[in-house]
């Protein structure tokens, strides 16, 4: 199948890239080369209150340059990760969600947009990319594409016994042989009960721990990253967000207050999200409801995993070195819900944007936009953005000058080709997004649970805890 998929899609690269074949000139590389780490998830004040476990978090903060970000709604990781990719808004861009509500889940296929690494493949500039949101089906470009759908083609827990099936990886990785060196890169079981964070895993049950995700796509840009010479690399992680969702009540000094003055205000919260949802999973603590004996294991889990990003980060930054210019994201900051504050994490809409490098200002403070990062990476590549796009090139953030916008980034249907295959671990994405509550029973979008909140930070009233 992708033998004869690739023959028709080598037609339409070319027909991307005969401007440069007719001038017979190669394109001019960048100033220096762009790295972009995106943390889902990611939140300012963790990074702050757990700085002094947070060496290289900090260290970055202090020695680049950072602003607060502006995040549209509704704040959902495909929609604001697609827009981070290509400086578009959902309704240009074509991603709406994780499913349109009638069960079927947007996918890569969907994107109506070059992203970054779509133009830079057109300008003649090699590309890797691991594990981005909505990267599946790989795109077929100049350079590598570890699509976010590969973890999920593997069995996704240590207790899984069901091998995946060749249909399930179709497409998940370009070239197709990428494939093969990722699945030699996937934690195995040993490696994660060695590690720091084995008693997350070891309690976690099904979904599977984000663990095991995150460092399949670390592994596999370390081991690319040093021969690709690649004028951009981009790597996502999920799991702040996936641990957030589920445990940031209970590092929230707030709620830790409110827990320890009434024992019973965890299990009361928690049962009536049950009465309103009784299809979710019960969250953690939820059968006899967290007390203060609780307190230090529970509130262990985001700091301890932060803690995983924090290292994470030291081995990107030296393996790119000073003369790239890396760039860190987030697609929202996190806060209580406003509905369950002693239970639920919910979303807050101001992300993480901090960058060192070269052509870097250093500056703390400031503010940004979710629509300002594309034309900023695609000014620091040397590629023209988009007339069309809303966002503005951070000139106060970095020395770049912009080249002239073309009319537009938008592509006819069909523009950008990507291979085709059979559900890639469909499956197990779904019951992962049931579990935090993003989708019911029916693959629908449960707006209850799942919703997007704004900025507004959510103070827990001690004296009146359960609302």
């Amino acid at each position: 199948m992708r033998g004869s998929l690739e023959n028709a899609v080598g037609a339409a690269l070319i027909g991307l890239l005969v401007p440069l074949a007719g001038c017979a000139v190669e394109p001019d590389p960048p100033a220096s080369r762009v790295v972009v780490v995106g943390f889902d998830g990611l939140e300012y004040e963790a990074l702050r209150r757990y700085s002094s476990q947070l060496p290289t978090f900090s260290r970055f903060l202090a020695e680049g340059a950072h602003a607060e970000m502006e995040v549209t709604t509704p704040i959902m990781s495909p929609i604001v990760w697609t827009t981070l990719a290509s400086g578009y808004p959902a309704d240009v861009h074509g991603v709406g969600g994780w499913t349109n509500g009638r069960g079927k889940s947007f996918t890569g296929a969907d994107v109506r947009v070059e992203r970054l690494w779509d133009a830079a493949s057109a300008a003649g500039h090699t590309s890797l990319v691991s594990g981005w949101l909505m990267t599946w089906p790989a795109s077929i470009l100049r350079g590598q594409v570890l699509s976010d759908r590969f973890v999920w083609s593997h069995p996704m827990s240590r207790d899984s016994s069901r091998p995946a099936v060749e249909e399930e990886r179709e497409a998940t990785t370009f070239p197709d042989d990428l494939a093969e060196l990722a699945s030699g890169l996937v934690p195995d079981a040993a490696w994660l009960s060695a590690s720091p964070l084995a008693y997350q895993v070891a309690a976690y049950g099904a979904p599977s721990h984000p663990l095991r995700r995150d460092e399949t796509h670390v592994r596999v840009f370390e081991a690319l990253w040093p021969q690709s010479e690649a004028a951009l690399g981009v790597l996502y992680l999920n799991g702040a967000d996936q641990v957030s969702h589920l445990y940031w009540p209970f590092q929230d000094p707030d709620v830790q207050r409110v827990v320890r003055r009434d024992s019973t205000a965890h299990k009361r919260q928690v049962d009536e999200l049950m009465r309103r949802h009784p299809q979710q999973n019960r969250p953690p603590y939820g059968e006899f409801g967290l007390t203060s004996a609780d307190l230090g294991e529970a509130g262990r889990w985001v700091p301890d995993y932060y803690e995983y990003l924090d290292g994470v980060l030291a081995r990107v930054w030296s393996l790119v070195g000073p003369d790239t210019t890396l760039v860190l994201l987030s697609d929202h900051g996190f806060q209580c819900s406003s509905s369950k504050p002693l239970v639920v994490g919910g979303h807050r809409g101001v992300a993480v944007f901090a960058a060192v490098g070269p052509r870097v200002k250093v500056r703390a403070g400031g503010k940004s936009h979710i629509f300002d990062v594309a034309p900023t990476l695609y000014a620091l590549l040397g590629l023209p953005a988009g007339r069309d796009m809303p966002g503005r090139v951070l000139h106060e953030l970095f020395d770049v000058e912009e080249p002239e916008r073309v009319d537009t980034r938008v592509l006819e249907r069909g523009a950008i080709e990507v291979g085709e295959g059979g559900s890639a671990g469909d499956d197990a994405l779904r019951s992962q997004l049931e579990a935090l509550g993003y989708l019911d029973e029916e693959g629908r979008p449960n707006a209850a649970i799942g919703e997007s909140r704004r900025s507004t930070n959510v103070v827990v009233d001690d004296k009146n805890p359960v609302r």
